[in-house]
């Protein structure tokens, strides 16, 4: 395992190594990427999703890094269940540094045409997991004076059209974030998110299935770099945000969209 920069070291973390991150939506596409990215600079991870397959996968890749990596299969919509996951991660590594929620969901419809059932399941997972994870997981990075990243969406920052629980539940979470910031910035503890445009995931193969080739080609073409975030584009980011190197960022929403959201852009 390659030894931690100084940089990358969290401020308050100095008598205790490695450090001991925490990731939901671990399984796929940025939750992933930013498991094997905090794994790189020698975290010790607790990985929290639902596929039973892709989280071994991912802990057998840790592993065969030199890291080390809890599983913790929950459905981050339960309360009951994040709470289980953050405090027997605590317990079993004395503590928690790092927090980062990046499980998420992406329902299409406007108002008229969204279901009740995803509207509800839409805010649970987007919003309702964040207020459950901060709620279980701030009383411990208080202690390590640690650092909570959310990661959110350009969906937090503006509207658009066809995405009603989308748009509503990424607003949500920028309240919450910027009163988690004020709230505990007081005690050291970070609180930022992460607002990309499209990423290639698989969430987002699922919502740009259905375009033609020109469509998708105008897409990307509206962002002013011409591409789509990879996940490893945020996973830096992340990294970023929760070292010491960004010390004073606190109430942040990092934009991480080529551009896009600076104004109307003509290709």
């Amino acid at each position: 395992m390659t030894d931690m920069t100084n940089y990358e070291r969290l401020k308050g973390t100095t008598d205790v190594s490695p450090e001991r991150a925490l990731v939901t939506g671990a399984t796929s596409g940025i939750g992933r990427a930013t498991a094997l990215r905090l794994a790189r600079r020698g975290a010790t991870l607790c990985l929290i999703g639902r596929n039973e397959s892709a989280a071994s996968t991912l802990r057998e890749e840790i592993e065969a890094m030199g890291g080390h990596a809890l599983v913790v299969l929950a459905d981050v919509s339960d309360a009951g269940a994040v709470e289980r996951a953050v405090h027997s991660f605590a317990k079993a590594y004395q503590g928690i540094d790092t927090v980062v929620a990046s499980a998420g969901v992406a329902p299409t419809g406007n108002a008229t045409e969204t279901s009740i059932e995803d509207w509800k399941q839409c805010i649970s997972i987007n919003l309702d997991s964040v207020f459950y994870l901060a709620r279980f997981a701030m009383p411990e990075l208080i202690r390590t004076r640690g650092t909570f990243t959310i990661i959110s969406s350009d969906a937090g920052l503006w509207g658009d059209s066809n995405f009603a629980a989308y748009i509503a539940s990424k607003h949500g979470v920028h309240g919450l974030m910027k009163s988690l910031a004020l709230d505990y910035g007081r005690y050291g503890v970070r609180t930022n998110a992460v607002c990309p445009g499209f990423v290639e995931t698989p969430m987002a193969d699922k919502l740009l299935a259905s375009l033609s080739p020109e469509k998708l080609e105008a897409l990307r073409k509206a962002v002013p770099l011409a591409r789509f975030a990879q996940p490893e584009d945020v996973a830096d980011v992340v990294a970023h945000l929760s070292s010491d190197e960004a010390r004073h960022a606190n109430g942040l929403e990092y934009r991480l969209d080529g551009g896009k959201t600076c104004g109307h852009y003509k290709p």
